[in-house]
């Protein structure tokens, strides 16, 4: 049997900070990329992409980025919740369209697509899970009180 390590992945201030923050800027450049004068004509949307006009989607993504990346500037959880939460949905429905689109493609071609959009949409949920789930400061400082 293979023995485990006692090693625990946990990142310096500086460098989580760096990783945890670009999670939002994708959102913001897919938006910019939705919202810009052309996405309505590329041929490869989705059928997801082509139900709501392409501005529409990219004031969505934008939208969940900025907040997420606020809440993170300014240490306010929910904030931040709230922004990986619409744009982990946002992304989840982005995902879909992209699998359909996918899986009737010999060999799977363009699996990247969506996969890294699958990847983004679980970065994002599962950040908002996990922040959720971490007391507010007045939560933490009230349970610790006796």
């Amino acid at each position: 049997m293979i023995r485990r390590g006692s090693w625990v992945p946990l990142l310096p201030r500086a460098a989580r900070y760096a990783v945890v923050s670009i999670v939002p800027i994708e959102p913001i450049l897919r938006g910019f990329d939705y919202a810009l004068p052309g996405a309505e004509t590329a041929q490869q949307l989705s059928i997801i992409e082509r139900a709501m006009p392409m501005p529409a989607w990219g004031a969505m993504c934008v939208l969940a980025g900025v907040l997420a990346l606020v809440g993170f500037l300014g240490l306010w959880r929910r904030v931040a919740i709230a922004g990986l939460w619409v744009g982990g949905s946002t992304y989840v429905a982005l995902a879909v369209g992209q699998w359909v689109a996918v899986l009737g493609e010999p060999w799977l071609d363009g699996i990247r697509g969506p996969g890294i959009v699958t990847i983004f949409a679980l970065a994002q949920l599962g950040m908002a899970l996990g922040y959720a789930q971490q007391p507010d400061d007045l939560e933490a400082d009230a349970c610790s009180k006796p």
